[in-house]
């Protein structure tokens, strides 16, 4: 069901982003890679497996999707790779014979063979297959070997698909636009940035999803409250039309489960960052002023004061996580939930 609050896998569980599904098939077919993009909680895990989905039904290419959630390393990318491979083995076609080999089992590591080594072995002996990686930016500590690998299978193996998924920051944003010495410049991935629903396509979702339920429903301002994400959309439906609460509640429910997912998120990004202050203080000042100077001047009030370079690289990375956004001179909050968040650190 549409309000279903697993990721969809079918294209007919999937609304309203049908045509990024039909443009990323074509794209893929081509022999381009995709990165999806867009803020959290809009549906690019949903998106990006149904694609992997189709590809196998409508071309018989199978795929995978790996969460790079907690992934750093080449080698525990490896592992993933491996594992899920091995799960479906009847399908692959993979001529490996160096660093790795073929078991019972499935494909294995050889004993001392190198992990960029592996990783290329492996993608470079695959068949044709596409294969997912979802929150991608998990890989920046080793993002100078990751896209290494990547360059040396786009030139040698034209059957692998890639799909790409994450935040703007170090891999993806090297992937968007790789620089002279990259390993992938002059083969950018086509990007597909999910926007959130208008207020027509949000009422539409709505709709379904209760028609779905056999609920009725009329309470359409609950749109300006959550402001065309798909997730909270989503949640807001399975509360009010599968748990059958009443709306204030459901609302109430939403909010409060949305911002606990929000934080994490935040809490996730901070995990990595030496001035988790500076950050929260930032994120706390834009929720009542957005220009440059009074976001710094807002930061020094509570923080004292704060050098101009550290400060813009501070906000730099906020944009570039998609926690916040910048449009002309400005920066704001998009995420309707995140402006609630209480930030502290």
């Amino acid at each position: 069901m549409i309000f279903d609050l697993h990721p969809k896998e079918k294209l007919e569980e999937l609304a309203g982003r049908e045509k990024d599904v039909e443009y990323m098939l074509s794209q893929l077919l081509y022999g381009n890679w995709v990165i999806l993009s867009g803020q959290r909680e809009i549906g690019k895990t949903s998106t990006m497996k149904v694609v992997i989905n189709e590809m196998r039904r409508r071309r018989k290419i199978p795929g995978i999707y790996l969460n790079l959630r907690g992934i750093t390393s080449l080698n525990s990318l490896l592992s993933r790779l491996l594992t899920e491979i091995n799960r479906d083995k009847i399908e692959w076609n993979f001529r490996v014979n160096v660093n790795l080999v073929i078991t019972s089992a499935g494909i294995e590591v050889r004993r001392g063979s190198k992990v960029v080594n592996s990783l290329v072995e492996l993608l470079n002996s695959a068949g044709e297959m596409v294969i997912g990686l979802d929150e991608v930016q998990e890989l920046y500590p080793v993002s100078r070997q990751f896209l290494e690998v990547l360059g040396n299978v786009f030139s040698s193996n034209p059957r692998v698909h890639f799909l790409f998924s994450g935040s703007y920051v170090g891999v993806v944003e090297t992937l968007l636009n790789p620089p002279s010495n990259s390993p992938l410049h002059g083969r950018p991935p086509v990007e597909i940035r999910l926007k959130p629903f208008t207020r027509e396509e949000s009422r539409s979702f709505l709709e379904r999803g209760m028609k779905e339920a056999g609920v009725n429903f009329d309470r359409f301002e609950v749109i300006d409250v959550l402001d065309g994400v798909v997730g909270w959309l989503t949640l807001f439906g399975n509360f009010f039309a599968l748990r059958r609460l009443d709306y204030y509640t459901s609302l109430r429910g939403t909010l409060e489960e949305a911002k606990k997912i929000m934080r994490d998120e935040f809490n996730h990004f901070l995990s990595r960052k030496g001035n988790r202050k500076l950050y929260c203080e930032i994120m706390n000042v834009l929720k009542v002023v957005s220009r440059w100077k009074e976001i710094k001047r807002g930061v020094e009030i509570a923080l004292g004061r704060i050098d101009d370079k550290e400060f813009s690289s501070a906000l730099q990375n906020l944009v570039k996580y998609n926690f916040v956004v910048k449009s002309s001179e400005e920066y704001r909050i998009e995420d309707p939930v995140l402006r609630e968040v209480e930030f502290r650190c």
